[in-house]
């Protein structure tokens, strides 16, 4: 099976199944920080490239180039059954019912009590969840 590619060019821009690939000359600047400037050779009338934010993994090839590679964010898989006042409680993608609860020491809480309402809470809901299906 052959993967059909879509290649067009824009602006002098080369975009492939959706992505930009840029290709731009100029002088860049690192701190050995977090912070990372590019100064283009070609000052407003040269290629743009459309800001974005993301994370992701930078470095600087052998050969002097430098490579940019958005990391994928992660979403949950699970299906939220109730919101939670220190938590939730979910079904994840595998089936398994889930319940999460995370209390910090310095609430001013009860964290004993406060765990066990919550899963007294949880197990309601539960209850009301298996009810509806």
């Amino acid at each position: 099976m052959k993967k059909k590619v879509n290649n067009q060019q824009v602006n002098n821009q080369q975009v492939n199944n959706g992505s930009q690939h840029v290709q731009l000359g100029g002088m860049a600047f690192y701190d050995e920080s977090k912070c990372f400037l590019f100064a283009p050779n070609e000052h407003g009338g040269g290629e743009k490239v459309q800001g974005f934010r993301s994370q992701g993994v930078a470095q600087q090839l052998s050969d002097g180039t430098f490579d940019f590679v958005v990391k994928p964010r992660v979403r949950s898989q699970s299906e939220l059954i109730r919101k939670l006042a220190h938590g939730r409680l979910s079904k994840t993608k595998d089936g398994a019912i889930q319940l999460t609860l995370k209390v910090f020491c310095d609430e001013g809480i009860n964290i004993g009590n406060a765990l066990v309402k919550e899963a007294e809470e949880a197990a309601d809901a539960l209850v009301e969840y298996q009810l509806k299906r």
